[in-house]
């Protein structure tokens, strides 16, 4: 593990350096992407909006292949697709951001996923959205972030939905599920934006691998002991709701913000005439700004990024409860295995700091970043705040599609316990 630090940290030395050498530049050039650097084009020195012409409705698209192997989930198979648009002039209309991630695996797993952030022209209207079906594995370890045992977690893939972990402490899960979050946002002033929405996550076959109910070898699974505790069949549950949104959004690019803000608050209203297993409101939200370093080069920027999730009465299923890495792209808590904190009552915060590495073409640019996860467990009387689980981690950042702004993003995370992953996505993770 010590090792693993010294690395770390000499890699963080080596990527500030090119990140001061970078700033020296003098003048903005080209921004140039991947493909660029394949052709191998010369950089010519002009202004950005001189050199990249952007048309409406025309789509950009940013894809790569997924191929691995992980020892507890064997091969690995799939692709994702960001596709980019703007539904209007790019003046006054953000682009609208697509995620569609499809993976296989050899133990029988299957991923389908569609999120989406539409604007409309002159941003009139928002959609957000958060398709999935799964067929799925999943270690647990109960409620709290209150970290215990020691994790040797995998490389993880695009957006967040496959990892595994060495814990003895893990409780293997096998489950399907559908989510289905769907929100309208319409434009009140400004940037201020009220919605209404539906949200449905419904899990079944649901199957705890070390739960052992037989008389004399009895052991019950955490996620078996609270579905009970609290009324819910442990093999199936669903949460259905109503939505009201509150958005203030003033970012300048959802696929690799550089300023603005991005304020959210969502009242959840989980009722079972609409085939909830329970009553509950959860209150979910977010908040996220971009604090510039430099005029001359927009890249060279710290962003922090706020998200919180309670449950302000009734209860909620055990896997619809807040937890790391299960966010709208799998993005929070860089260093821990998806689920890996788990509570009622949810606070997650991190701050990067983001800067250019090569001056030229603009094509490769690094993070530093640190994050920091907290909830409760009422059970245990285990409090919000009083055990935090920390992150931390570097990263490569590649331009795969200078007119979308659309990246290739490679992260070292660690965590407590000898936690650590290499997370590889699409696009910034916040």
């Amino acid at each position: 593990m010590r090792r693993n630090y010294f690395s770390l940290v000499l890699l963080i030395l080596l990527l500030f350096q090119y990140a001061a050498a970078a700033q020296e530049q003098s003048q903005i050039t080209e921004q140039k992407d991947i493909f660029d650097l394949i052709r191998s084009k010369k950089s010519k020195e002009k202004h950005l909006d001189d050199t990249i012409v952007i048309q409406p409705h025309k789509l950009y698209i940013s894809a790569f292949p997924i191929i691995g192997y992980n020892p507890a989930l064997g091969a690995v198979v799939g692709a994702t697709f960001n596709p980019a648009v703007y539904f209007g002039n790019p003046r006054n209309t953000p682009i609208s951001a697509f995620a569609m991630n499809l993976q296989l695996t050899s133990q029988k797993q299957l991923m389908v996923s569609l999120r989406s952030s539409i604007f409309t022209s002159k941003a009139n209207y928002i959609f957000k959205g958060d398709w999935r079906f799964y067929m799925y594995y999943q270690p647990t370890y109960g409620l709290g972030s209150n970290i215990s045992g020691v994790d040797s977690t995998s490389w993880i893939m695009p957006n967040g939905d496959i990892a595994a972990s060495a814990s003895q402490e893990a409780e293997p899960m096998r489950f399907d599920m559908v989510r289905f979050y769907e929100t309208v946002n319409k434009r009140i002033k400004g940037r201020f934006y009220l919605g209404v929405g539906y949200s449905l996550d419904y899990h079944w076959d649901i199957v705890d691998s070390k739960l052992n109910l037989d008389s004399g070898h009895v052991f019950l699974t955490q996620h078996y002991i609270y579905s009970v505790n609290n009324g819910f069949n442990p093999k199936n549950y669903c949460t259905s709701g109503l939505v009201l949104s509150f958005l203030f959004d003033s970012r300048d690019n959802t696929c690799r913000p550089t300023k603005g803000i991005y304020a959210s608050i969502m009242p959840q209203f989980n009722l079972t005439w609409l085939g909830s297993s329970k009553s509950s409101i959860g209150i979910y939200t977010e908040f996220r700004t971009y604090v510039r370093l430099s005029k001359r080069n927009p890249a060279h920027l710290i962003a922090f990024w706020y998200s919180g999730g309670f449950v302000a009465s009734g209860v909620l299923p055990y896997l619809d409860l807040p937890a790391i890495g299960w966010d709208t792209y799998g993005r929070t808590g860089r260093g821990y295995v998806q689920g890996r904190i788990r509570g009622v009552n949810y606070l997650y915060g991190e701050v990067e700091y983001r800067f250019p590495i090569s001056g030229p073409s603009r094509i490769f640019s690094g993070v530093v970043f640190c994050n920091a996860a907290t909830c409760n467990n009422a059970d245990n009387s285990i409090k919000v705040l009083e055990y935090i689980a920390p992150g931390f981690g570097a990263g490569l950042r590649v331009m795969l599609n200078k007119k979308s702004k659309s990246n290739v993003t490679i992260d070292m995370g660690f965590g407590l316990n000898g936690s650590k992953g290499l997370f590889l996505n699409i696009n910034e993770a916040f």
